[in-house]
């Protein structure tokens, strides 16, 4: 009975807090818009397919779920990633469970993937990142179990688990990979010799079929994505930026998973080291092929479950109470200063005050933007601003063209962010079709636009010259904080050749 209300209470503990985690996801100051990257995917719900130029096909299943459920309101996009950071408080308390810890090793668990900052930025977002570092959590609360007792239903589960992830986002294949890799420097190799975890492993790589068979008829356009990452934001990344991001992302909380690490690798978490070592291969892949700081954040869940356990045995094994309470408030307190990196709560203007005071402590990085330089604000901020006022700049060019030819008229954008967000905003801004021969937008194509008149957003006056009689720029996008700043409208009349006949010539500029 004592063992049932205790288990009943720690439930109760891991629901609270999984509230209190979706209700932080939901946290915007109101001057935040959607992030550039949200318009493409909430477009990718309205083309539904089993692939697309930049990720796999689930995020535009969830955005037309969230469309059909909610409408196309911020909340509608915003309410998925935070279920799924809820929801992950809630498998980081079962790790912990499983690995052998008690509530406070939950409570901790929980408190430090709720207090990073990354974690928080990433579910306040519509993006894969969210769904793929729950899927990782699933996953490695299923080999948590596995490794406990292997079982066929179990390794088939982790098939499914790891199958939706490869449908989510490629970044689940290097977890695929560390987990042989990590299973055969472990003694759980012998599991490796039962034919359940190639069972497992067919299946996930049946689910994933459909997606690989869409990439081929494409052309593989997923390495072709990575080239123009490595070539264009990965030769930016500096192993030792790397390495500082690893502990700025979860701030104080990086004590947590640094104890997790040790946890796995000392005799107490001697059944579970494959998972360790997990995170030793994931982190040397990235190092050593310049992947990005977040790419690592799926991993660290299962290192706080472990860490929780640690700094249990630890404080019930000095007799130090206080120690608990004090760790809590500690994690807790201390990233307080740093939310406002982890959730877009306050005004432009005291952002603004608020990263250059943190960068005149040395936390000067969260402020580097893919081009390799420190901005004013970070650059996923800075990709949520502005975008209703470019949609308002551009209809009064629009609607300033005579009536024959607004019939006529199509816009054609530069980039995703801008097409998906005159997208959103058409309605309301009485725009005409949106086009862009970039990102997913290429394979929509040029739908009927007209050879006598284009507006073009974000695009160089030099560069139409030679297909259009007439290019005259009608107006100038301008925010001081946002990264679409500075970007010319352009009205371009009687083309020389028609765009459905230029589209497939526009392919290389789709990344």
């Amino acid at each position: 009975m004592p063992s049932q209300r205790a288990h009943t209470s720690g439930l109760t503990l891991l629901l609270g807090l999984a509230l209190l985690k979706f209700l932080l996801s939901l946290l915007v100051h109101p001057e935040f818009e959607f992030h550039r990257d949200e318009f493409l995917y909430i477009a990718m719900g309205r083309h539904l397919d089993w692939g697309y130029l930049e990720n796999p096909p689930m995020i535009a299943l969830i955005a037309k779920l969230a469309q059909l459920l909610f409408g196309d309101s911020l909340f509608a996009a915003h309410f998925f990633p935070a279920l799924a950071g809820a929801l992950l408080v809630i498998i980081s308390g079962l790790m912990v469970h499983e690995l052998g810890g008690g509530r406070f090793a939950q409570t901790l668990a929980a408190v430090a993937y709720i207090a990073a900052p990354a974690f928080l930025r990433t579910n306040t977002m519509f993006q894969p990142v969210s769904f793929d570092q729950l899927l990782w959590a699933l996953a490695a609360y299923l080999l948590i179990r596995i490794l406990k007792k292997q079982s066929p239903r179990r390794w088939m589960a982790l098939g499914v688990v790891v199958g939706l992830g490869l449908l989510t986002k490629y970044t689940m294949l290097l977890f695929a990979c560390a987990v042989f890799a990590s299973m055969l420097l472990t003694s759980a190799r012998h599991m490796l010799r039962t034919k359940w975890p190639w069972f497992a492993a067919a299946l996930a790589f049946a689910m994933w079929l459909p997606n690989l068979i869409w990439q081929y008829v494409h052309g593989w356009p997923f390495l072709e994505h990575m080239q123009m990452l490595s070539r264009n934001q990965l030769v930016n990344v500096e192993p030792a930026g790397f390495i500082l991001m690893q502990v700025l992302m979860s701030f104080s909380a990086s004590c947590i998973w640094m104890f997790g690490l040790y946890f796995y690798f000392s005799k107490a978490g001697q059944p579970f080291r494959t998972l360790g070592w997990i995170y030793v291969v994931c982190f040397a892949l990235l190092l050593f092929l310049s992947g990005k700081a977040y790419y690592l954040l799926p991993a660290y869940p299962m290192l706080f479950a472990a860490g929780g356990c640690a700094m249990e045995k630890y404080v019930l094994s000095a007799q130090r109470a206080w120690l608990k309470p004090a760790l809590l408030s500690f994690i807790i307190a201390s990233n307080l200063g740093g939310l406002p990196y982890g959730v877009p709560i306050l005004s432009v203007a005291a952002l603004e005050k608020y990263v250059a005071f943190m960068a005149n402590l040395g936390l000067a990085e969260p402020l580097r933007w893919e081009d390799g330089k420190l901005h004013r604000i970070p650059q996923d901020y800075a990709d949520m601003l502005g975008w209703e006022n470019q949609a308002a700049t551009v209809a009064q060019v629009y609607h300033s063209l005579a009536p024959e030819e607004q019939k006529q008229c199509s816009i054609l954008a530069s980039n995703y962010g801008q097409a998906g967000a005159l997208e959103y905003y058409g309605a309301k801004y009485g725009l005409p079709k949106v086009i862009s021969y970039h990102g997913s937008f290429y394979l929509w194509g040029p739908g009927n636009a007209s050879q006598e008149i284009l507006l073009t957003v974000g695009i160089a006056a030099e560069d139409l010259q030679p297909y259009f009689q007439r290019v005259e720029l009608a107006g100038t996008i301008m925010h001081p904080y946002a990264r679409e700043n500075d970007i010319p409208i352009l009205v371009c009349r009687r083309a020389n050749v028609s765009l459905q006949e230029v589209w497939p010539r526009l392919a290389s500029e789709r990344f």
